[in-house]
């Protein structure tokens, strides 16, 4: 017995060898336009949307919660070290795991900027899925009505008239116009039919509010990743520092003038800020707490001011690679002590420049005197330390650190904010779509005009949701037709 291997029937034997066997072999095809679909259902699911409203909220609940880190802090190691210092006495052991966790700079995280997209998407197809509705019901209502709908529509009236058809629908125009109500005649039977509504595009306000939200947030997505927040820009008084952030400018204090109240407490400080760029001075501004500097969109706010220590640091060969102040920002867990942090430049070296607090004299430090501490980045043994006297200096592992004098500085808040604008017009659009959804409400009335054997029958109703205004005009406006156009029949079925 011999099989001939070459010799088979089926698909393949008819050239047909390509097409599935079955279901899970086969090319898997889907159109364009259904992916679409699905994407923007799964958008407009009102559940989604609530899911993404509340770990929105609930990321945005733990930014409020926790101190936020400045912008760029926790990029450059020698201020995020220093930034975690100063919330250590609150967070202790837990502070270095959340800020790995991003605990402190929770707005311009990853995840949040996700979710803020995500929220955003959700309310825009909510908002295009709700609009053909909303424009139908504007531009295009529905003016025919059963005879059943004037029995049980929430709001309800009807009475009688001596006088005809034509005499009840020209006085029901002419009050409705009167009350600026826009008014439609249906021409289908039975009977004379009117549609009159008011504030017909009111209803309009709850797209407007979405997407008013949506611009807010967008705006705030434009100041996280264009914009920049510097809380703790610090100005050694007469020595000029890059603002950085792509900038391109130099700050410097010419002076700073502090007063206080016969009680200690502050009355104003200023600072003579300068700016220059590529040598060019470009603005000149006394700053004071409400008085910003504001130059090419970024904002220079006074917030705060103390002592630095002015440093020159050298290499081997005399070459100056630092001289500048130290501010003096950060206070010990016990508030004996006042210190600033240094990442030495071109080095990976962490300069601590350490100082007694006002009023403290147990410190080993005497008024005049610094403490300076070398540490190499990252570690904790120092590789040097001294406490100086002004004009005095130390050799440490190569460089040369001399404390030259205690000077004043200034602390400013710098920011650029570019979604303000685009926030405001959000804002706006926001407030405007609550006005016209809470403010005019979209109020439609039916009418009725048939024939009967004493003149004319008119009823007249609204299937709107039950609001106490409305409810109350609609009665009045029953009232006042039924005295106008009835016989001595009057009123019937005066259920609104």
């Amino acid at each position: 017995m011999s099989l001939d291997t070459d010799e088979r029937t089926g698909p393949a034997a008819t050239g047909k060898g390509d097409d599935p066997v079955d279901g899970l072999d086969g090319t898997l095809s889907v159109a364009p336009a259904k992916l679409f679909g699905s994407i923007y259902a799964f958008f407009y699911n009102k559940r989604v949307g609530l899911v993404l409203i509340l770990l929105t909220g609930l990321i945005a609940l733990i930014g409020v919660l926790f101190p936020q880190a400045p912008s760029g802090v926790m990029d450059d190691p020698a201020s995020r070290q220093a930034w975690l210092e100063s919330v250590r006495p609150t967070f202790g052991g837990w502070s270095e795991i959340m800020a790995t966790l991003g605990f402190f700079n929770v707005f311009s995280s990853i995840p949040f900027v996700v979710l803020m997209v995500l929220l955003a998407v959700s309310t825009m197809a909510c908002t295009f899925h709700r609009v053909p509705l909303l424009y139908k019901t504007a531009f295009h209502p529905h003016t025919r009505v059963s005879a059943e709908f004037f029995n049980r529509a929430r709001l309800n009236s009807s009475f009688t008239s001596p006088g005809s058809v034509d005499e009840m629908i020209a006085t029901i125009k002419a009050d409705a116009r009167s009350n600026r109500a826009r008014v439609i005649e249906d021409e289908r039977g039975p009977g004379r039919n009117l549609y009159t509504d008011k504030w017909h595009l009111a209803p309009f306000g709850t797209a407007a509010a979405h997407i008013g939200i949506v611009v807010i947030m967008a705006g705030f997505l434009l100041s996280s990743l264009t914009g920049f927040r510097d809380d703790q820009f610090t100005l050694t008084i007469g020595h000029p520092t890059e603002v950085g952030h792509g900038t391109g400018l130099v700050a410097e204090a010419k002076s700073f003038v502090d007063s206080y109240y016969d009680n200690g407490a502050p009355k104003d400080y200023v600072t003579d800020l300068v700016l220059t760029r590529d040598g060019q001075q470009v603005a000149r501004q006394e700053v004071r707490v409400n008085e910003p500097l504001s130059y090419d969109g970024i904002m220079f706010h006074q917030a705060y001011f103390g002592v630095a220590a002015v440093m020159q640091i050298t290499d081997a060969h005399g070459q100056v690679i630092f001289r500048d102040g130290v501010p003096l920002e950060w206070t010990t867990k016990d508030g004996s002590m006042t210190y600033g942090v240094l990442q030495v430049p071109g080095h990976d070296r962490e300069l601590f420049v350490i100082g007694s607090a006002s009023g403290r004299t147990d410190t080993g430090i005497a008024p005049g005197q610094m403490r300076i501490e070398v540490y190499p980045g990252g570690e904790d043994v120092p590789l040097g330390t001294a406490i100086l006297d002004q004009g005095g200096y130390v050799d440490v592992d190569g460089l040369t650190y001399t404390f030259e004098r205690e000077q004043q500085f200034t602390g400013l808040l710098v920011k650029r904010d570019p979604g303000v604008g685009v926030v405001w017009l959000g804002s706006a659009l926001l407030i405007l779509g609550t006005c016209l959804t809470l403010l005019l409400r979209h109020h439609r009335i039916w009418f009725r005009v048939t024939e009967t054997d004493d003149g004319s029958l008119v009823q007249m109703a609204s299937p709107d949701r039950q609001d106490a205004t409305f409810a109350r005009r609609f009665g009045e406006l029953a009232a006042k037709l039924s005295d106008k156009m009835s016989g001595p029949q009057g009123r019937i079925n005066p259920d609104a």
